[in-house]
């Protein structure tokens, strides 16, 4: 959700759904691909990113203001899974900012400036299954193929491998609640305390 609509990624464009109906941007309006992944949305403001076969596009409201690939921005794979918001005086110099996962390069960072910077343990071959990315106030959690869930904490700045006790070291899905994280495999859900990730 975005300001005052909903907005849906597909794989035929991206979709905006608001009072007046819906109405579709495809890459014929500027997208860098129809085939879209995921989306990041800001706590604030009407900024959308979208996570595509192609790499990033980045629009305010329904209209395309840039785009990131491979070739103009640092991002080390184009095919973007997920992508989460994180406000933190790490990101950028105004502390806001974006992580991307990729399909074959990991988990990268974004600035507010679309420079992309790689992350220390995360940023090498390996797959962020799509949309298995989740942002909390203590940390950034990723769900890989195979390589189990990785866990970024904004103390220390470091990123974590998790395998032990996961019924799958694939994990396709990730949320949390009032304190416990809830991660989900291709074999079965585990539930950790948040605390005990640090």
């Amino acid at each position: 959700f975005s300001a005052n609509e909903m907005v849906m990624a597909t794989p035929a464009g991206v979709t905006f759904i608001d009072a007046g109906g819906a109405r579709s941007l495809y890459g014929f309006q500027g997208l860098v691909n129809n085939h879209v992944y995921s989306l990041g949305v800001p706590r604030e403001g009407d900024e959308v990113l979208a996570g595509t076969l192609g790499g990033i596009s980045i629009l305010h409201g329904d209209t395309v203001q840039r785009n990131l690939t491979a070739t103009n921005s640092g991002l080390k794979h184009n095919w973007v899974t997920a992508i989460v918001a994180v406000q933190d005086g790490a990101a950028t110099a105004r502390g806001r900012g974006w992580m991307v996962g990729t399909y074959g390069a990991g988990v990268m960072r974004l600035d507010v400036d679309g420079n992309f910077s790689p992350m220390g343990g995360v940023t090498r071959k390996m797959v962020v299954n799509p949309n298995a990315m989740l942002s909390t106030n203590t940390h950034v959690f990723a769900g890989t193929m195979g390589q189990g869930l990785w866990v970024w904490s904004r103390a220390t700045d470091r990123w974590t491998q998790v395998t032990d006790g996961l019924p799958s070291e694939t994990v396709t899905a990730i949320a949390e609640r009032d304190g416990e994280v809830y991660v989900g495999t291709d074999n079965g859900l585990v539930r950790i305390a948040e605390h005990l990730l640090d």
